[in-house]
């Protein structure tokens, strides 16, 4: 009997996630992440962004944005769907980029200067001679 409960509870979950409401719920969420990706630019530059990305016009995308569409057709969920993954892609990309600019200049900043923060003795990585002497001087 507990079995057949969880079946019904499982089935459910389901259709809820797969409502006409989840489903616009998540277009939306999915069209504001793909404007995310495209830095700061206006809203018009955003909605013919988006069109541009996802194949739909500026007036669907706009629709879509503001949450007007309840029901999404199928067609337009798939356009969005692929650009979503699309722009993830990208930013992953971005992200793996950025990430190996990082290493690289902390890889070239150990071999020059190493663990030195405070000012270099005469042994240092750098060969970089210390000035400090101790005593203020003016």
């Amino acid at each position: 009997m507990s079995e057949q409960r969880e079946i019904l509870s499982a089935r459910a979950e389901i259709r809820i996630m797969n409502s006409p409401d989840a489903v616009a719920t998540n277009v939306q969420t999915w069209l504001r992440a793909i404007a995310d990706t495209f830095g700061r630019v206006s809203l018009k530059e955003t909605f013919m962004l988006l069109a541009r990305a996802t194949s739909l016009t500026v007036g669907q995308v706009k629709r879509l944005w503001y949450g007007e569409w309840h029901v999404i057709p199928a067609h337009v969920f798939l356009a969005i769907a692929k650009a979503y993954r699309s722009a993830i892609n990208r930013a992953q990309a971005f992200a793996d980029h950025q990430k190996a600019i990082w290493t690289l200049l902390n890889q070239e900043w150990d071999e020059t200067w190493g663990d030195c923060l405070s000012p270099c003795e005469p042994g240092s990585p750098a060969g970089v001679a210390s000035t400090h002497t101790g005593a203020h001087s003016p």
